[in-house]
C-alpha cells in the first residue's frame, strides 16, 4: 500500500508512536485521570473524621468610659485552645469501609479508561489506514477504466468498436472520479477523527505489513472466552462494587441509630483588670450523643437505600448479560474474521487473474468492453473488502481481548509489530 503525506504535520509513525501521544494529548483520558486522582481522596477525606480536631479563638476587649475614674476602664483579652476526638461513631465507620470500596472503583474505572483509550487509537488509526486504502484502490481503478476508454476510443476509430462501448467506459470513468473524490473526503474525516485523539496532524502511518500474522484466537471456544470474561471483566468488575457500595450504603444508614462518643479539652488563657474575674482553666469532657427519635428519618432513608440497592443488582444482572453477549459478539468476530481475510485474498488474486484474461480476450475480440469494466469493478470491490477486513480482524482482536480484561499496552505493542517497521 501506498503511503501519503498528510498536511500540516507535526509527528509520525506507527501504531505505538500514536498510543503515547495519546497517553499524553487525550482530553477524555486526562479528564479520566484527574477524577481518578480526585475519587482517591475520598478515603482519607472520611478518615479525617476519626483525626484530632485542633481549634483556638482569640479575644481582646477594652471598655473606656468618658468622666469615668480610671478604675472604671476595663479590659479582657483571652485565648481559647480546644481539642475534639471522636472515638466511637458506627456511621462514619461505615462510611470509612464504604470509601476504600469508593477508591478502588475508581481505580477500575480508570483501567476502563485507559482500555478505552487503545481501542479508540486503534480503531481511528486502521480508518486512517483503511480510508488510505480506499483511496489508493480508487486511484488504481480509475487509471484502469482510463486505460480501458482509451483502448475503446482507438477500437472505434478503426471501426473493431461500438459507440456504446465507449459510452460505457466513460459513464465508468466518472464514476472513478467520483469514488476518489468520495476517498478523498473519507481521508479527511479519518485524519480529523485521529486529530480529536493526539491534538495534531500525523505526517505519515505505517501500514499492515502483508505477512502480518493474523490468527485464530486461542484457544478456539467461546464458552471459555465468555467465562472468563465473567470473571476477570472491568465493568462487571465496576458494577459489583458498585452493588458492595450500596449494601455499605444500607448498614450506614442503619448505624445512624446508634450513640457516638467523642472527647473534648479546652485551655483558657485570660488576662483582665477585673478582679472578681477568674484567670486560666482547663476542662475535660465527654459527650455521648445517642439519637433516639428522628421523627422516620432513618427508617426512611434505610428503605430508600434499600431500593437502590435493587437497582444496582438489577444493573449487574443486566452488565452480565452484555459482557456475556459482547464477548460472544467480539469472538466470532475474530473466528469469522480470520476466515473471511483468507476468502478475500483469493478473491483478489482469482479477480486479478480473471481481468488479465479479459483484457486479452478484449483485444482478441472474445470479449466484451463491458466485461472488462465488470471485471475491474469487482477486482476493486475486493481488494478495498480484503484490506478493509485485515483492520477489522485487529480492532475485534482487541475487543476481546478487552472484554476479557487482559487489554493492556502489551497488545498495542504485539499489533504494532504487524507494521511495516513497526517494533
Amino acid at each position: 500500500m501506498a503511503l501519503f503525506a498528510l498536511q500540516s504535520a507535526a509527528h509520525g509513525g506507527d501504531l505505538w508512536d500514536i498510543y503515547q501521544i495519546a497517553l499524553q494529548r487525550d482530553a477524555a483520558y486526562r479528564a479520566a485521570g484527574y477524577q481518578y486522582q480526585s475519587a482517591r481522596l475520598t478515603l482519607p477525606l472520611a478518615q479525617t473524621a476519626f483525626r484530632p480536631s485542633l481549634s483556638v479563638q482569640g479575644s481582646a476587649q477594652h471598655i473606656d468610659a468618658p468622666g469615668t475614674p480610671e478604675a472604671d476602664t476595663t479590659s479582657d483579652n483571652q485565648v481559647n485552645l480546644n481539642a475534639d476526638l471522636r472515638l466511637y461513631d458506627r456511621a462514619l465507620r461505615g462510611e470509612v469501609s464504604q470509601a476504600e470500596l469508593q477508591a478502588e472503583n475508581a481505580r477500575i474505572r480508570f483501567d476502563q479508561a485507559h482500555d478505552d483509550l487503545i481501542i479508540r487509537v486503534a480503531d481511528r488509526y486502521f480508518q486512517l489506514l483503511a480510508a488510505l486504502d480506499g483511496k489508493e484502490v480508487a486511484r488504481r481503478q480509475k487509471v484502469s477504466i482510463k486505460r480501458q476508454m482509451d483502448l475503446t476510443a482507438e477500437r472505434l476509430a478503426v471501426g473493431l468498436g461500438t459507440e456504446t462501448d465507449l459510452l460505457d467506459a466513460r459513464a465508468r470513468f466518472q464514476q472513478a472520479v467520483s469514488d476518489e473524490i468520495q476517498a478523498d473526503n473519507r481521508i479527511d474525516n479519518a485524519v480529523q477523527a485521529l486529530k480529536r485523539i493526539t491534538g495534531s496532524m500525523p505526517d505519515a502511518l505505517s501500514p499492515l505489513a502483508a505477512d502480518a500474522p493474523l490468527e485464530r484466537p486461542a484457544p478456539e471456544s467461546m464458552r471459555t472466552w465468555i467465562e472468563k470474561a465473567l470473571q476477570n471483566s472491568l465493568a462487571l468488575t465496576v458494577a459489583r462494587l458498585d452493588l458492595e457500595i450500596a449494601r455499605f450504603e444500607i448498614e450506614k444508614q442503619k448505624a445512624a441509630r446508634w450513640p457516638n462518643l467523642m472527647i473534648s479539652a479546652s485551655q483558657r488563657w485570660r488576662d483582665t483588670n477585673t478582679p472578681f474575674t477568674g484567670n486560666d482553666s482547663t476542662s475535660f469532657s465527654a459527650t455521648l450523643n445517642w439519637p433516639l427519635h428522628q421523627r422516620g428519618a432513618i427508617r426512611l432513608r434505610t428503605r430508600q437505600a434499600a431500593l437502590n440497592l435493587n437497582a444496582v443488582e438489577q444493573r449487574l444482572e443486566e452488565r452480565e448479560r452484555q459482557v456475556e453477549s459482547d464477548t460472544a459478539s467480539a469472538y466470532l468476530a475474530v473466528a469469522s474474521g480470520i476466515s473471511r481475510v483468507d476468502a478475500l485474498s483469493e478473491a483478489v488474486r482469482a479477480g486479478a487473474a480473471s481481468l488479465r484474461a479479459k483484457e486479452e480476450g478484449f483485444r482478441a475480440g472474445l470479449t466484451t468492453n463491458l466485461d472488462v469494466l465488470d471485471a475491474q469493478r469487482d477486482l476493486s470491490r475486493s481488494r478495498t473488502d480484503y484490506l478493509s477486513a485485515r483492520y477489522d480482524f485487529i480492532r475485534a482482536v482487541l475487543r476481546l481481548e478487552r472484554e476479557v480484561g487482559d487489554l493492556d499496552e502489551a497488545d498495542v505493542k504485539r499489533v504494532n509489530t504487524w507494521l511495516v517497521n513497526g517494533q
